[in-house]
């Protein structure tokens, strides 16, 4: 005879309780797997302030998709690999916006003359930095603000976005020039971003 796990048990238990309309229920669900499924994603997450956001964001996709889980078949097993998915997905998010700032401050150091790029402002933690430069962003004119995010997040070549506006790539060299120098202003506090575009 095979023995069965309480815990898997316990959870089952709960799944049906929740599908039969307890909410309640799968509070059980998370107190049996939370701390293991820390485990499962904290490896895979470069950012070790990103883990309990993972977990919580795999617990909301597991009750979305409770009715898929099939009682019995390990519940663990299934909502951890709902928590990899969603670890993947934030790794691709961080790694993007890693990316965009690296991009974006070593365009910014050549372009700005000696003495007017602002040291100072890269200085503390990266979220408040990015934080910082999404604000600035959000404050370029419509179509400047695509373009940079065309350019910096997705990564989409001048030329492409060029013919996106009905544009040649000198006119995306320019807006992006422009963009940039709007946005050094606005983070030093002095904002004229809203004139970044030609």
């Amino acid at each position: 005879m095979l023995s069965v796990d309480p815990q898997q048990a316990e959870i089952d238990a709960a799944v049906r309780r929740v599908r039969a309309g307890d909410r309640d229920a799968f509070r059980t669900v998370i107190a049996c797997c939370e701390t293991r499924l820390r485990v499962v994603v904290a490896p895979m997450l470069p950012d070790s302030a990103t883990v309990e956001d993972v977990v919580q964001q795999a617990f909301v996709a597991a009750y979305r998709k409770l009715e898929q889980y099939q009682t019995g078949t390990g519940f663990m097993s299934w909502i951890a690999t709902i928590a990899r998915y969603e670890a993947l997905n934030e790794r691709r998010r961080w790694m993007t916006e890693r990316s965009f700032k690296r991009r974006y401050l070593d365009e910014m150091r050549i372009e700005l003359s000696a003495g007017e790029a602002p040291n100072e402002l890269w200085d503390g933690p990266d979220q408040a930095l990015l934080g910082r430069l999404h604000g600035c962003i959000d404050a370029l004119r419509d179509r400047a603000a695509e373009v940079v995010r065309a350019h910096y997040f997705d990564l989409v070549p001048n030329e492409d976005i060029a013919q996106a506006h009905g544009r040649n790539p000198a006119w995306v060299r320019l807006v992006l020039h422009r963009a940039r120098l709007a946005i050094a202003e606005c983070l030093k506090g002095r904002p004229r971003a809203t004139h970044a575009e030609p």
